[in-house]
């Protein structure tokens, strides 16, 4: 392996050798993300030698590792200011009013715009205090505009009171049972004709995010009457109720499953996509910050439906508090039995 001027701490390289061992020899390259992060976790950012470092781990060129640096983000190649500023620029917030956000950030923290002025990737003021850049959708353009102060969401930001993005800083992350913690602002109250059913618990006083509350509203109820009906009556329930997949084909979901065979030797997996990284979209992060145990009930019951065992959750990495939340969400649910090991007294484990 090539060697570089940078000091590679042996713990850092011990987390990179038990990333890469996740995946099979023939597939490690995939470990490439993961590494990238743990990269620049410990350095700020992704430099060329972190570059040629993690190719040579994986046997890649650099230009393998440099195309996703420059394609991702969240990945940086420059050391960030002590606060890191995303600003969406995105269709809702472009409308919204974020670039006047970013002009009056550029002015507020002293930041000298580059050679491109507002469309330079990554500026940072001249005393390192303060770092801004433009991003994509950061999935709340209900909201909008929005901004990332390091991991933390905020939403219809005021072009001109930039300054409390970086002056003021809150705790977010919540403790068990005290609702999402977050700088998300509660849905607007439904519309007269709007009947809520995905959002019925999203915005109510009284509502917390902890497995107690789910409970005491009739939470897992579904769950419990799933494990005691034949996977094909359930199949049947879901093409009945009409349910559609919510990408572009609005694919029927009861025919989607009934793909599977009951009998598939196959192993079947169930991945549930949180992305939402189109504009306009702006449920995902709702349900995972505000009722991530209703998320929780609709994947088990799937996966009990499908006789699949395992369970994927993927969720942008703008969603930190999110992923957060939903760790702790799976914990609950576990210590209640409602997955793991013969799940409700059933022989079925998820």
């Amino acid at each position: 392996m090539a060697s570089t001027a940078t000091k590679i701490p042996a713990e850092l390289k011990r987390q990179v050798d038990a990333a890469i061992a996740q995946y099979p020899p023939e597939r490690k390259r995939s470990a490439a993300l993961p590494l990238l992060h743990l990269w620049q976790e410990r350095f700020g950012f992704i430099s060329d030698e972190g570059i040629n470092w993690i190719a040579d781990k994986l046997e890649l060129q650099p230009i393998n590792i440099l195309e996703l640096v420059t394609f991702y983000p969240m990945l940086r190649q420059k050391s960030a200011g002590k606060t890191h500023i995303r600003v969406c620029r995105t269709l809702s917030c472009a409308m919204a009013g974020s670039y006047r956000v970013m002009e009056n950030l550029c002015a507020a923290a002293g930041i000298a715009r580059g050679p491109n002025g507002l469309h330079d990737p990554f500026l940072v003021s001249k005393d390192g205090k303060v770092s801004v850049e433009f991003v994509e959708c950061l999935a709340s353009c209900g909201t909008a505009p929005v901004c990332m102060v390091d991991d933390e969401l905020r939403e219809n930001v005021d072009p001109n009171a930039v300054a409390d993005l970086f002056l003021g800083r809150t705790r977010v992350t919540p403790e068990s049972g005290q609702g999402s913690g977050l700088n998300i602002n509660s849905q607007a109250s439904p519309h007269p004709l709007e009947h809520r059913l995905v959002f019925k618990n999203i915005g109510r006083p009284d509502w917390t995010t902890d497995i107690d509350c789910y409970l005491d509203d009739g939470g897992y109820q579904e769950l419990k009457k799933a494990v005691t009906m034949s996977r094909t009556d359930i199949l049947n329930e879901v093409k009945t109720s009409a349910l559609r997949g919510r990408g572009g084909a609005g694919f029927p979901t009861g025919v989607k499953w009934s793909f599977i065979k009951p009998d598939e030797k196959k192993p079947v997996y169930l991945i549930c996509n949180a992305d939402e990284s189109e504009p306009g979209t702006f449920k995902d992060r709702y349900i995972i910050h505000q009722d991530p145990h209703q998320l929780l009930e609709g994947v088990l019951i799937s996966c009990y439906a499908l006789n699949v065992h395992t369970a994927y959750i993927y969720i942008r990495g703008e969603f930190p508090e999110g992923t957060k939340i939903l760790k702790r969400a799976i914990e609950e649910a576990r210590a209640k039995k409602f997955l793991g090991k013969n799940i409700l007294g059933s022989n079925f484990d998820v």
